[in-house]
């Protein structure tokens, strides 16, 4: 064992006598402690000193070097440095006496008398009677008012303002009375006459409200008529006459509101109700019915149903209407879409055309329609094979419209030559010209049976103005999805300047012209 572990200087093999032997590397030996000294053995080389663990920093050097200008010389410092000159703020000896830093008067000497202080001036001295800061003016004593005259002067023998009337003169004294007392003074204030009777009773009659007798007394007889009217008794009111006017409540109005628009299409806004209630008040008085409640059954189940329900849309359904109403809109009609449907016809070799006027009313609009076809055609009308299609829902329009009579009101918007020319009046009416009326079909259509308006004749032109403003968006798109298909391929839909197509269909490519929109079908 001696050949592996040699002895140590002092006899005793260890394990650090190895020539391999390592360092300590116990965990809690530090990194930079230096090894114990090692006997060095015979004919060893002596030990290289180990480099430190963390170099000395060199000069650290500026994040940003700014370059130097070529030819420039070197900037001074900033803040140089002061070299060999006393501090700024020299630090102060603590062992020295604290002077203050604003230092008082130093007192007398001990027991030495103290010279009183001398007295402080007054920061406001007082004002030794002088004038005052802001004086006032001279008081003037008030002149004495002269003597004027009284504002109402006495009226000195003169008469009085407003007189009294005269009194009539005293009648003689009666006997014992007196003398020396004058006569007496007339009130001032008459006594009131007794008031006349606004209707006088007949003298001697009962009275008007006699007091209730006893009940022994016997039975008075009946007082005379008042206004001398006969002893017959009057004949009893009808029913009906006895009656308040029936209400509309808000479950009436709802079922017939429901029940126009599944008939006719037409919706009422509930901001209508009083609408309702005025235009059918007077079916109630005329059928005898108590409650719109009784008109809704009515119309639902009676076996006369379908001659109510006729009237029923004519009350609910808006008529206003007059010949040429809209100009600018006929303007466009005239100029813009019959001429040139009339020129394609003419190309083609065709002379037919079709007009469909929905929603008619009273025949104003197809009879405007065929005045403006008469003046675009003139001497060419009758060799043409015109037909304009007229359909409302009321049939009291309709039969308006046949008989071609109208007064001053409907006609207030024709021009005078035209008037003139195809209208006769008959005293307070004016006739439309027959010739006229012989290019027009009336006829009852509900735009909201489909089976109707699949009946309606092609047309190269559709009126349907101011009509669709009373239908719900649902009803509008069945209506104009139903004009589309009527029409022939580049055909024209019109209608009411306050409508629009907008956000319902877009089948048709919309047309702006100087006062008004047409739609066209595209061929």
């Amino acid at each position: 064992m001696s050949q592996f572990f040699p002895k140590s200087p002092g006899g005793n093999p260890g394990p650090d006598s190895r020539p391999d032997a390592r360092p300590d590397s116990r965990p809690d030996a530090r990194p930079d402690a230096r090894p114990a000294a090692t006997p060095s053995l015979p004919g060893a080389a002596p030990a290289a000193p180990r480099p430190p663990l963390f170099p000395p920093r060199e000069e650290a050097r500026p994040l940003f070097p700014r370059p130097a200008a070529p030819g420039a010389e070197a900037r001074p410092p900033l803040f140089p440095q002061r070299d060999g000159k006393a501090p700024l703020f020299p630090p102060r000896d603590p062992c020295d006496e604290k002077k203050p830093l604003f230092p008082r008067p130093e007192p007398g000497l001990p027991g030495a008398p103290v010279a009183p202080a001398a007295p402080r001036a007054p920061l406001f001295p007082p004002r030794d009677d002088k004038a005052p800061l802001f004086p006032r003016a001279a008081e003037k004593p008030f002149p004495p008012r002269e003597e004027k005259a009284p504002l109402f002067p006495p009226r000195d023998g003169k008469p009085p303002l407003f007189p009294r009337p005269v009194a009539p003169a005293a009648p003689a004294p009666l006997a014992g009375t007196p003398a020396g007392n004058g006569a007496a003074r007339p009130s001032l204030f008459p006594p009131r006459e007794e008031p006349k009777p606004l209707f006088p009773r007949p003298a001697g009659s009962a009275p008007l409200f006699p007091a209730f007798p006893a009940k022994d007394a016997p039975a008075a007889p009946k007082p005379a008529p008042i206004f001398g009217a006969t002893s017959a008794p009057a004949p009893a009111l009808p029913s009906h006459g006895q009656r308040k006017e029936a209400k509309l409540s808000d479950e009436e109005f709802v079922l017939l509101r429901d029940f126009l628009y599944q008939q006719a299409g037409i919706f009422v806004a509930e901001n209508r109700k009083y609408l309702v209630e005025n235009r059918l008040a007077a079916r109630l008085r005329e059928l005898g019915l108590h409650s719109f409640g009784e008109y809704h059954k009515y119309l639902r189940f009676d076996a006369h149903r379908g001659d109510e329900l006729n009237k029923f849309f004519e009350c609910m359904t808006t008529n206003e209407t007059s010949f040429f109403r809209n100009g600018p809109q006929l303007d466009v009609f005239r100029d813009k879409v019959l001429a040139r449907v009339l020129d394609e016809l003419r190309a083609k070799g065709q002379k037919k055309l079709r007009i469909w006027s929905a929603g008619c009313s009273s025949g104003e609009e197809p009879y405007t329609l065929a005045i403006i076809l008469a003046e675009a055609l003139k001497q060419d009308l009758g060799s043409w094979d015109i037909r304009i299609t007229a359909n409302d829902l009321s049939l009291a329009m309709l039969d308006s419209a046949r008989r071609g009579l109208y007064n001053s009101y409907a006609i207030r918007t024709t021009p005078p030559d035209i008037l003139a020319r195809y209208f006769t009046r008959e005293g307070d009416v004016y006739r439309i010209d027959p010739k006229l009326q012989r290019l027009i079909s009336f006829g009852q259509i509900n735009l909201n049976d489909k089976a109707q308006l699949q009946k309606v004749e092609r047309s190269q032109i559709v009126f349907c103005r101011n009509v669709i403003i009373y239908f719900d968006d649902e009803m509008k798109r069945n209506v104009i999805s139903a004009f589309y298909d009527n029409l022939m391929p580049g055909g024209y839909l019109l209608i009411g300047h306050s409508e629009s197509l907008h956000n319902l269909s877009r089948a048709f490519k919309p047309e702006h012209h100087a006062g008004s929109i047409v739609y066209c079908k595209q061929s």
